[in-house]
């Protein structure tokens, strides 16, 4: 029998910062989707409705009611619950699971700090040591804010598993690859993100609503 904090492949007592936490169990789901609520979605695959946990961008990224959808995955499990994450890229999954990795950050802080902003946003502020941008994001206090940095700045995993060193991506480039997955040409999304990012309405807007804004407003363009 193990005791709490260590890992015995798995009674559900080991800590989120295990590195047998970081298996993925279930890769991805593929279905209809039935539902789309503030912090789900539910997929219906051959009769069976998964309630899938997911932050607010994957949400939007998700298509719409009715059709099909895909979501890579992440199973949490302990003693007493399970719950299924999904998301809308690898590098948003490998993202989430560092974050879970820092001390005080759970699946459900993760998730909000992923509703705040776009992945490749939240990596250039780690990247650049940028500790006000992260407490910029709603919810994410200093000391915690903190602690992601000291655990995670030039050592963020990939879906490769390699550790991340080199250039964060440019703006609006993971938006730009939620919307060629959704099977948008990836040429006419690049052009659409980038009249939008020059637009001073959502210039205005306050970061954590402008990337939602975008991705709003570029799947209206692109559908036209």
């Amino acid at each position: 029998m193990s005791q709490a904090g260590s890992c015995s492949r798995c009674t559900g007592c080991c800590h989120l910062s295990c590195p047998y936490r970081r298996k993925i169990v279930i890769n991805s789901l593929r279905g209809t989707i039935t539902e789309k609520n503030a912090n789900s979605v539910c997929l219906e695959i051959q009769g069976v409705e998964w309630q899938i946990e997911a932050s607010s961008m994957t949400i939007s990224a998700t298509p719409a009611v009715g059709t099909e959808g895909k979501l890579f995955t992440w199973l949490y499990h302990k003693e007493d619950m399970m719950a299924l994450y999904g998301f809308f890229t690898k590098n948003e999954r490998s993202l989430f699971l560092d974050l879970i990795s820092v001390s005080g950050v759970g699946p459900k802080g993760a998730l909000k700090i992923l509703s705040a902003a776009r992945a490749d946003q939240i990596v250039q502020y780690l990247e650049e040591d940028n500790l006000s941008g992260l407490t910029s994001l709603p919810g994410l206090g200093k000391a915690t804010a903190q602690k992601i940095m000291l655990k995670l700045k030039g050592r963020l995993s990939w879906d490769d598993g390699t550790a991340r060193g080199g250039t964060p991506t440019g703006p609006g480039s993971e938006l730009i690859e939620s919307l060629a997955a959704m099977g948008f040409e990836k040429r006419q999304v690049q052009s659409a993100i980038n009249n939008l990012l020059k637009n001073k309405d959502i210039q205005a807007l306050p970061e954590n609503r402008r990337e939602q804004e975008i991705l709003r407003r570029a799947i209206v363009e692109l559908s036209s």
